[in-house]
């Protein structure tokens, strides 16, 4: 195969030109973005969560991926229905039910009920894929009437079971197969699968392709960008923050739940994208953890709280780690400190029953103002100073609960966010 110069420079300064396919980070199985596609070259640039190297602490996102003329394309269309699928396909299926009620479903021909769906592309029979516990791979056919779109058929054994798509979150996964002039068009999310060479190349024997979103799409070029990272607090006051900056700036939040510091570290390149293209670039970066750092298990016996899910000292190393990649943008960044901890809660989380402590907030606070006084460049935009001063906050207060859920609490809190930006962007 032959390699770009521009390339070849690039692994020699990265040390990849003389390194064995063992010291290499395994990318097989990874998911990231697609950036910078060279099809000449026939490469293009993955960024993913940053992995650490433990022996030097040197973390790396970004890969050089190959791809030749034995490559697969797969695209992946996500829906929430079978709407428009006709004929017969095979299925991976996620079923609700444990696998003793799918064998009732079976015998009785009760319906199979699924939140997830991938129906295979043409050609793949399901040897590439293996079923997790409970999962179920067999031939599906989408019911013929157009108005019932969220059922169909699966064939178990000879045996015609009804599927059941539940509720408007179901995902269906529709895989087609492609070419390579695909991912030279658009954006995408990709899934890798292939091997690195004796020369320390990775070559992607199969590239699930992901249709995403124009970052800059309903952008005014005019005007700058603002990027903010935070936790489901960002999410609740999204919309009002962004209506408020409406005509003033490009109000953008990372995809999902930006979790504790220690997710920032590993996700900070991934959600800052590439920003060195035009119209990408950020002009301001408001960033916040907190609430996830500050959880504390929680023993139901004794009923005591216990260590925190990302000790102090920690919580103030992942923070500096950001700022210095943060900071590689030349945005101008804005420290949020975490909303308040109403009243003592505990919970089932997926690290194990936890909890939270009242006004345990002002403690991590205290910590991150540690941080950023060391970086006067940042700007502090107190929003938790401002819940705790408003008189709208008061039953709020009394909750347990850490979210806004109340529309006209979200419009206050947005409103607070957005004036703070607002002073930022001024000068």
């Amino acid at each position: 195969m032959k390699y770009s110069a521009t390339l070849l420079f690039a692994l020699s300064l990265l040390g990849c030109a003389s390194s064995t396919a063992s010291e290499l980070e395994d990318l097989n199985g990874v998911q990231g973005k697609v950036f910078r596609v060279d099809p000449g070259a026939r490469q293009f640039e993955l960024l993913k969560e940053t992995a650490f190297d433990p022996k030097t602490d040197e973390g790396r996102s970004r890969h050089t991926i190959l791809w030749d003329g034995d490559t697969r394309f797969v695209r992946v269309d996500r829906q929430n229905s079978f709407k428009g699928l006709a004929g017969k396909r095979i299925a991976l299926v996620r079923p609700l039910q444990q696998e003793s009620e799918q064998a009732t479903a079976k015998a009785g021909r009760r319906s199979i009920v699924t939140l997830e769906v991938t129906l295979l592309a043409a050609g793949e029979d399901g040897s590439e894929f293996t079923p997790a516990e409970g999962e179920i791979l067999a031939p599906f056919e989408a019911a013929a009437e157009a108005r019932d779109d969220r059922t169909g058929t699966l064939t178990l054994d000879g045996v015609e079971v009804p599927l059941r798509l539940r509720g408007p979150r179901a995902r269906v996964d529709v895989r087609s197969n492609t070419n390579e002039s695909t991912i030279a068009r658009g954006f995408w999310k990709t899934g890798l699968s292939g091997a690195y060479g004796p020369d320390g190349l990775f070559v992607a024997s199969r590239l699930d392709l992901y249709p995403t979103e124009d970052p800059r799409a309903g952008d005014n070029p005019a005007l700058p960008r603002v990027l903010v990272v935070g936790d489901s607090i960002s999410m609740n006051y999204h919309r009002a923050a962004k209506a408020a900056l409406e005509g003033i700036a490009n109000y953008h939040r990372i995809e999902g739940n930006g979790g504790s510091s220690e997710r920032g570290v590993t996700s900070m390149e991934l959600w800052l994208g590439d920003y060195t293209q035009e119209g990408m670039v950020w002009d301001v970066i408001q960033f916040n953890h907190g609430l996830h750092d500050l959880k504390q298990w929680y023993d139901e016996d004794s009923g005591q709280y216990g260590a925190h899910m990302v000790p102090i000292e920690e919580y103030k190393r992942n923070l500096e780690q950001e700022i210095r990649i943060m900071k590689k943008t030349g945005a101008r960044l804005v420290w949020c400190p975490t909303t308040p901890v109403p009243q003592d809660s505990v919970g089932r989380w997926q690290e194990g029953t936890m909890g939270r402590q009242k006004d345990e907030d002002l403690v991590y606070n205290r910590a991150a103002r540690e941080v950023m006084e060391r970086h006067p460049d940042i700007v502090i935009n107190d929003i938790n100073s401002y819940i705790r001063d408003s008189d709208a906050f008061a039953d709020w207060s009394q909750q347990k609960d850490v979210h806004f859920w109340d529309q006209q609490l979200q419009r206050l809190v947005g409103q607070a966010v957005a004036e703070g930006l607002k002073k930022v962007l001024s000068f």
